[in-house]
């Protein structure tokens, strides 16, 4: 995903409420990369726990995506899926759209450029360097692989989908789905004990919604650690439910709501030998 030097990022709150601070902070980072950055002023109104209403926020997303050359999420939260039946019924036009968390929505069913990667509010002071100079490569437009622990050994290759896992088991039965059959499944997740994460895999296997897919790429399960003393850990519940499914699965990759999050395109990919490439080959 090349966006070159100058290039207009426009910066919405489609889901929850910002802190205008952090948003500024992120902002100024971009614009330090050389990216002219604006905030459309919907991202600082607020809705109960919404960044506005539905039609500010859907209004916001389309201004952003018909005026710049790319949108960005200033942060997550919850509220993408409230706005997914009009985006699916009138598409945005196909500009880079780039988030995550909540952002697994949007990512998912846009049809340009949909790249995983920090939102605007972790950008300065959450993001580690690392994971910064990895998303100034991507946006630059190199495809560095993320690099993981092979723990269901095997090879496969399909387009990447997915994200947080939370919000892909909040999808299961409505039209915005993932559609998951002959796809790399991505999954991560943020402040959720073991015995939910367990459930919101075990709803996404038993309801289908995982029916067809070829292998899966973990990212980090922030929050979601076992008792002190236990002798399992959240990965030991992730392969009780995956292992069965007989396609391989990379652990450990350098995604997700902690500091260490690489941004990856959703689309062709592969996985092998505890790696995740992505990008058109």
């Amino acid at each position: 995903m090349m966006l070159k030097a100058g290039s207009r990022i426009r910066v919405v709150a489609p889901s929850g409420v910002v802190d205008p601070a952090r948003i500024e902070a992120g902002a100024e980072v971009l614009r330090g990369w050389g990216y002219q950055v604006e905030i459309d002023p919907q991202a600082f109104e607020r809705f109960r726990y919404l960044a506005g209403s539905d039609s500010a926020r859907l209004a916001a997303l389309r201004r952003a995506a018909h005026e710049a050359d790319a949108v960005w999420m200033a942060r997550g939260g919850y509220g993408f899926a409230r706005l997914i039946p009009d985006l699916l019924a009138d598409p945005l036009p196909p500009v880079p759209f780039i988030g995550f968390s909540d952002g697994t929505v949007m990512l998912n069913h846009h049809a340009g450029p949909a790249l995983h990667a920090p939102v605007i509010n972790g950008l300065s002071g959450h993001t580690d360097p690392a994971s910064m100079g990895h998303l100034r490569a991507v946006l630059a437009g190199e495809t560095p692989a993320l690099v993981g622990e092979s723990v269901v050994p095997g090879a496969a290759s399909g387009p990447i989908v997915g994200g947080n896992l939370c919000v892909m088991a909040s999808l299961v039965g409505t039209a915005a789905q993932v559609r998951t059959a002959g796809c790399i499944v991505a999954l991560e997740e943020v402040g959720e004990a073991p015995y939910k994460v367990d459930r919101l895999l075990t709803q996404c296997i038993q309801s289908g919604a995982l029916d067809g897919a070829v292998g899966f790429a973990l990212g980090s399960f922030t929050g979601a650690d076992a008792p002190p003393g236990a002798d399992w850990q959240v990965l030991d519940v992730l392969l009780e439910q995956l292992f069965p499914l007989g396609v391989p699965v990379v652990a450990g990759l350098p995604f997700g709501h902690g500091a260490r999050n690489h941004a990856f395109a959703l689309g062709p990919g592969s996985i092998e030998a505890g790696t995740l490439r992505w990008g058109a080959p």
